[in-house]
């Protein structure tokens, strides 16, 4: 998400990503350790902090997207194109607020 739209507070990163709060520190926290991201002061609030992604951060997605796809081409094989197009339709029109 932040390669796709750049800096987001850690609240709107896990209000989009639909992950609990105190899951989305940690995991910032760990992406942060390891270089993939850094907090910064939001210059909009500075009470509060953006998550960017690094260059790092980025180098590792580029990694990591090839085999989503594939665990993805192997986890949905068993459905036709068009059934995957019905299950993705399905799932947005759930996971749309």
């Amino acid at each position: 998400m932040l390669a796709a739209v750049g800096p987001c507070s850690q609240q709107a990163l896990s209000e989009e990503l639909r992950i609990y709060r105190s899951v989305m520190v940690t995991l910032c926290d760990d992406l942060e350790r390891a270089g993939h991201a850094r907090r910064e002061r939001n210059p909009d609030d500075r009470r509060a902090y953006a998550v960017t992604v690094t260059d790092s951060g980025l180098r590792l997605l580029d990694e990591a997207e090839p085999a989503v796809r594939g665990f993805l081409d192997h986890t949905f094989q068993a459905l036709t194109p068009a059934e995957r197009d019905q299950l993705t339709t399905l799932l947005t029109k759930l996971l749309t607020p």
